[in-house]
């Protein structure tokens, strides 16, 4: 019988193993998988990925083992025999090393997306994890909507941490949210299955799959209402917090901004950070696309002006 955890032998090897994380952070839809894609692509960072998070407890059991290619490998023809071209909420591949969100792994065993005391271990030896089975010393790249309105603890916990904030046109970014929402909820997505159990149990068990199908596909409205609530909450935290963070350790930017200028941000980026310039065409992987607005958020368009205000006069978004 196969060892439950087959990383287990190999724990004290990440003893003494540190790692400087760089946050990716924004609200959900903001474009933060887009930017962690093209970071990634310039082999600048150890990004978290799908194969990380997914075969979380043999990393390095198939690092002695020599096996980690063929892990990845598996792990990409199974997504391909289940259909998986991409993630089925954008059109970005999906391989064993797309550069996935961390909450992901913190949810399905903490019951919590966001970092916090009681998963900070957790986190910190998927770390330790990716830092020792890389073998460089590059910072670990680490994305997470969740955290966000949570960057101060992030820094207390971290404290040579440092972020990359990326802000989008609310209206955008909840037209988004919505529609993924709307498809998590009316077709069981495979991939998300594998990074969330809990995913799994909602999907299987109608008792909790109902609430979700009335607030997101039979009322949209209470469902636009509930995520510009929560995006409000987030944004006003951003807001309020900004400043404590040291001016050195952060770079903010917008989708727009990125869009029309990858090279350019890109390059500001990885001087913030204090990387050395890459060679990557940014420009090559930035193709942003034209989505129409949904049109409940369109119809509660004057509500979300009124209740991110704040934000919307902060990043340059005008409410005309």
């Amino acid at each position: 019988m196969p060892h439950e955890d087959p990383d287990q032998p190999y724990l004290n090897d990440l003893e003494g193993v540190t790692f400087d994380p760089v946050f990716i952070l924004g609200l959900h839809r903001s474009g933060t998988s887009i930017l962690y894609k093209t970071l990634t692509a310039t082999d600048r960072f150890n990004p978290i990925t799908a194969y990380h998070l997914i075969r979380y407890h043999e990393l390095l059991s198939h690092h002695h083992a020599h096996t980690e290619t063929q892990a990845k490998d598996d792990l990409t023809a199974l997504f391909h025999a289940q259909g998986l071209s991409d993630r089925g909420i954008d059109r970005l591949e999906l391989t064993a090393d797309f550069p996935e969100e961390y909450g992901f792994l913190l949810g399905s065993r903490t019951l919590r997306m966001s970092l916090a005391p009681r998963n900070l271990p957790l986190f910190t030896t998927l770390g330790q994890k990716i830092q020792y089975t890389a073998q460089n010393h590059r910072p670990l790249l680490a994305k997470n909507p969740y955290d966000f309105p949570n960057f101060l603890y992030l820094k207390t916990a971290f404290p040579t941490a440092r972020f990359i904030f990326i802000h989008r046109h609310p209206l955008k970014t909840l037209s988004s949210t919505l529609k993924a929402w709307q498809l998590l909820i009316r077709t069981k997505n495979p991939y998300t299955k594998q990074l969330s159990h809990y995913y799994e149990q909602f999907s299987d068990n109608p008792l909790l799959h109902l609430p979700l199908r009335t607030i997101f596909l039979d009322t949209p409205e209470l469902g636009a209402i509930l995520l510009t609530t929560i995006a409000a909450k987030a944004s006003r935290y951003y807001l309020r917090h900004i400043n404590e963070l040291p001016a050195n350790d952060y770079v903010s930017i917008t989708y727009e901004q990125f869009c029309a200028q990858p090279q350019q941000t890109l390059d500001a980026i990885l001087d913030v950070l204090r990387q050395p310039k890459s060679d990557l065409d940014a420009a090559r992987l930035v193709r942003p696309r034209d989505v129409p607005i949904d049109p409940t958020i369109q119809k509660l368009t004057p509500y979300i002006q009124r209740v991110m205000r704040p934000y919307y006069a902060a990043l340059g978004y005008g409410t005309a």
